[in-house]
């Protein structure tokens, strides 16, 4: 009836807001359906109703960001939460109260109602809301001196040594997971996804979801992840075999108590308010840099094109775990 040949195809169009084919009358309809409502039609006029966002289905926008957009759901969480809380604000002549915010508080709001207008649109097949958004933030110049996230820091080498040396004599589980997460340079969702994902034992090519590990003999592991939500990608990690072998072998790991627990203990053992979890990242991408190029570090932190990750996967493995190996050899760690 349709034209399909499948039902996979006709759901493959479905998914991609192809089929069902709306009809300009439709198209009208839905316009004059929000007229009526005194919803988004009315804002765009002019008139600051609050139908369309005071009463957005968050659960179902939760749903959406989980199940469909394929987001951590910590930032489902997140999205849904300054959704709420600013949404009388964003949408109304308040709205100038928000460039009183941080950077980083503003970049949130942002990202919350940008992800709202994708929302919208996969809900009511209406592009109005996206539009509406992006006016606001032009109009009001909420992303004005959002340069944070540009600007340049000079760390002693002296200093992430010395920061490095202290992380690596904490001992028990938290050091284990304090160990794997600087040498792995995962970010904290990926330690848990790759600590709760069995290994594959097929390395001929397999392509199934499970974790795919190559023992080297030079004493570390290649871990190929291939996990991606997002703007976040995940390719694979070198990790010293026998850190992660311990790390595998751990009773149970997760953000709450593990990641939460070695957070604090890394504060209080180096006490440096700035040893937070997230600094081990930066200063694996720190230590990389010293023996590898910097495409090749960020390959193994996640944010190299995918055509680049898989060059290194399939050709490049060997030199670049010697160069892993070397670059924490200038440090004085010993990955054996």
């Amino acid at each position: 009836m349709f034209g399909y040949q499948t039902v996979g195809e006709l759901m493959k169009d479905f998914r991609n807001g192809i089929f069902p084919r709306i009809t300009e009358d439709k198209q009208i309809e839905n316009l004059s359906e929000n007229s009526d409502k005194r919803g988004m039609k009315t804002l765009l006029d002019g008139q600051f109703t609050s139908d369309f966002y005071m009463k957005a289905n968050t659960a179902d926008m939760h749903d959406y960001y989980l199940n469909i957009r394929k987001y951590h759901k910590n930032t489902c969480r997140d999205l849904v939460s300054y959704f709420r809380r600013f949404r009388e604000v964003f949408f109304t002549n308040r709205v100038d109260e928000i460039r009183s915010a941080t950077p980083r508080v503003r970049s949130r709001i942002m990202d919350s109602f940008r992800k709202f207008g994708q929302y919208y649109l996969y809900k009511y097949n209406n592009e109005e809301c996206i539009d509406l958004v992006e006016k606001i933030i032009r109009r009001h110049n909420l992303s004005a001196g959002m340069t944070e996230h540009g600007k340049l820091y000079i760390v002693d080498d002296n200093y992430i040594e010395e920061r490095v040396k202290q992380l690596f004599a904490v001992d028990g589980e938290i050091g284990t997971i304090v160990k794997f997460g600087i040498f792995s340079g995962l970010r904290e969702d990926e330690m848990v996804y790759v600590y709760n994902k069995p290994i594959c034992p097929d390395l001929s090519g397999c392509n199934c979801s499970k974790l795919h590990v190559i023992d080297k003999p030079n004493g570390v592991s290649i871990v190929l992840i291939n996990w991606q939500r997002g703007n976040k990608k995940c390719y694979f990690s070198i990790i010293p075999t026998n850190n992660f072998k311990t790390f595998k072998s751990l009773d149970s790991f997760a953000y709450r108590p593990h990641i939460r627990s070695a957070h604090e203990y890394m504060k209080a053992k180096t006490k440096d308010d700035k040893i937070t979890f997230r600094w081990l990242r930066k200063a694996h991408y720190n230590v990389m840099c010293r023996s590898m190029k910097p495409f090749e570090a960020n390959v193994l932190a996640g944010r190299a094109k995918s055509v680049d990750a898989k060059h290194y996967a399939m050709y490049e493995l060997n030199e670049m775990s010697d160069k892993y190996i070397e670059a924490w050899r200038k440090f004085d760690v010993s990955v054996n």
